[in-house]
C-alpha cells in the first residue's frame, strides 16, 4: 500500500470458520498512525489474513484524516467468491480497548476503510473470521 514503517503483529494465522471463534494477531506497542501492518515480520498479509472463497487481506495501514474523523483504517482486501459465500468480517481494537469493525463483501480487490476518534488510536489487536463476531 505504501512504504510506512511497520508494526510488527503476531498471534494465529488462517481461516477462521468456527463461529464466534476470529483468528487474531496482536502487537503490544500498536500500530501508530502512518505505519503499516505486518505478522511475523510479512508485510503481505494474503498468507495469514485469509477466510472463505478465497477472501484475503493484503494490506493495512492507519493514516490520520482531515474532517470529522481523526484516523483511518485502511485495508487492502478482497472479500469471498461464489454465489452464498458472505464476508469476511474483521475487527481492530486500539489502546483505549474500542473495537472498530469491518464486514467486505466484494470479491474485487480494493481499498477499504474505517474512521475513527481516539485518544489512543494505536491498533492492538486485529481480528478476523469467516463469521460475523463480536469482541
Amino acid at each position: 500500500m505504501t512504504n510506512y514503517p511497520l508494526a510488527n503483529f503476531s498471534g494465529s494465522c488462517g481461516e477462521s470458520s468456527t463461529r464466534g471463534q476470529p483468528n487474531s494477531v496482536t502487537c503490544d506497542r500498536g500500530m501508530q498512525p502512518n505505519e503499516a501492518a505486518a505478522i511475523d515480520g510479512n508485510t503481505d498479509l494474503s498468507t495469514c489474513m485469509i477466510a472463505n472463497g478465497g477472501a484475503k487481506v493484503y494490506g493495512i495501514t492507519l493514516t490520520g484524516s482531515p474532517g470529522i474523523y481523526d484516523y483511518v483504517v485502511n485495508v487492502d482486501a478482497q472479500g469471498p467468491s461464489g454465489f452464498g459465500s458472505g464476508s469476511m468480517y474483521l475487527a481492530f481494537t486500539d489502546q483505549s480497548g474500542d473495537t472498530y469493525y469491518l464486514s467486505i463483501y466484494s470479491s474485487s480487490r480494493s481499498v477499504h476503510t474505517v474512521r475513527y476518534n481516539s485518544q489512543q488510536p494505536a491498533i492492538v489487536k486485529m481480528w478476523w473470521s469467516d463469521y460475523s463476531f463480536d469482541v
